[in-house]
């Protein structure tokens, strides 16, 4: 059986490339070649510069837009006509497999899908990832793919199999992904991960339902990898852990130590939100020697009341023991920042301005973060109790930039005078 994967376009009002690669998929191919099966990966998100910008193409927004809105919205990634030359390069194929990440994305998906169909009508399409899990219902509606798969692959491995006629039961040891042909694609960067799931429990995070229980790769086979990286000329990698540093000593510390005692210097980014709990001297030292170049913290509020709400994750002590940790170990400050959430049910403008001047009084950058409500979370469901959100709607409607202005309440010219405050 010969696979075509596939990486959709962005659809959004605004994009950036955060070392940004289809891990997903990386998973799927590894579990689609032990059965025996053939794949092509296209990725429509690759080749571009990180961090940096996706090539844009502004098209119509998809949907009514309840209010008067500027901002223009656009396809990110590559044109419609490489699409379909890089179809066209591939040769026939037996099954399509598309991710999904942001839930209100999903009209890259329908464009991905209506393009396959006219090379190949026959071809059963099966939709993983983020939105298929948590917006199932309105994935089968909207996408009409002729298979589902919600959660991690190994959930619905033995259905799936029965749907493509494979055997279950691997015909060979599982491969790691980088030693698969055809996923290594020559970009400068890469994003990795050491474990999936999260042991946390925040309010307005969904890790739990799309990545289920918190299970940690080995030192090794993550030193493995970043070797081959390495060996290949990848000198920037993001970890895309959603709990980087639970376990340290277990965990990343000798993963970094295994990296410096093979003389692998990579300039090392976390996009995601790292714990402020867990950095204490020893570990703010070694993520200065591994060349750690930009972290971002997550504090999301300075209310002490809404910190242990949203999970208790983290305290505004917590934070300034993390920022001093890390200066100290020779981190610069201005590769230090600090995720806020704004947005947040019943958050006013007043705490974040608050949270804005507490961290910038401490020297680092904060970051703000517009909250956008996902399906299964404990925010979503205390907004549906208020009648305010719905598996019913658009997910168009979850969209950060939208949601935000819709259901904030906020002075939007007093929000911006926020912005410029926490961008300067």
């Amino acid at each position: 059986m010969k696979c075509l994967l596939v990486n959709p376009w962005i659809t959004d009002f605004a994009a950036y490339n955060f070392w940004v690669r289809p891990l997903g998929l990386y998973r799927l191919a590894q579990w689609l070649d032990a059965r025996g099966a053939r794949f092509h990966l296209i990725d429509c998100l690759s080749p571009f510069r990180a961090p940096g910008k996706f090539r844009r193409q502004e098209i119509e927004f998809p949907g009514d837009l309840p209010f008067r809105f500027r901002r223009s919205y656009a396809r990110y990634g590559i044109c419609r006509e490489e699409f379909r030359q890089r179809i066209k390069e591939m040769g026939e194929f037996d099954a399509v497999f598309l991710t999904s990440v942001m839930s209100y994305w999903y009209p890259g998906i329908q464009l991905a899908i209506e393009e396959i169909k006219k090379v190949s009508p026959e071809a059963p399409i099966i939709l993983g990832g983020i939105y298929a899990t948590l917006w199932p219902e309105h994935a089968k509606q909207a996408c009409q793919p002729d298979f589902l798969c919600t959660g991690p692959i190994d959930g619905c491995a033995k259905t799936l199999a029965n749907f493509l006629g494979l055997d279950p039961a691997p015909k060979r040891r599982e491969r790691p992904w980088y030693l698969l042909p055809g996923l290594f694609d020559q970009t400068g960067y890469w994003a990795v991960r050491t474990a999936t799931g999260c042991p946390f429990s925040c309010s307005y995070c969904a890790s739990r339902i799309v990545s289920g229980a918190f299970l940690p790769r080995s030192p090794q086979e993550v030193i493995s990898e970043i070797s081959f990286l390495y060996a290949r000329g990848i000198r920037q990698i993001a970890f895309y852990d959603d709990a980087l540093l639970v376990d340290f000593k277990s965990r990343l510390g000798p993963i970094l130590k295994g990296l410096l005692h093979k003389d692998i210097r990579i300039a090392f980014h976390t996009p995601n939100g790292l714990h402020a709990r867990l950095i204490n001297k020893d570990v703010a030292r070694l993520l200065v020697r591994a060349n750690f170049q930009s972290i971002r913290l997550s504090l999301e509020t300075t209310n002490p009341v809404r910190q242990e709400e949203t999970g208790g994750k983290v305290t505004s002590r917590d934070l300034e023991e993390a920022v001093k940790n890390l200066l100290s170990a020779g981190m610069p400050a201005k590769a230090i920042g600090v995720y806020l959430l704004v947005g947040l049910p019943d958050q006013n403008l007043d705490e974040i301005e608050e949270g804005i001047k507490y961290v910038k009084g401490l020297g680092v950058r904060p970051y703000l973060a517009e909250f956008s409500p996902i399906p299964g979370t404990v925010e979503w469901k205390r907004l549906e109790k208020k009648g305010i959100v719905s598996t019913r709607m658009d997910p168009l409607m979850t969209n950060n930039t939208l949601y935000f202005r819709l259901y904030s309440g906020y002075d939007m010219q007093r929000f911006h005078e926020l912005k410029r405050l926490a961008a300067f």
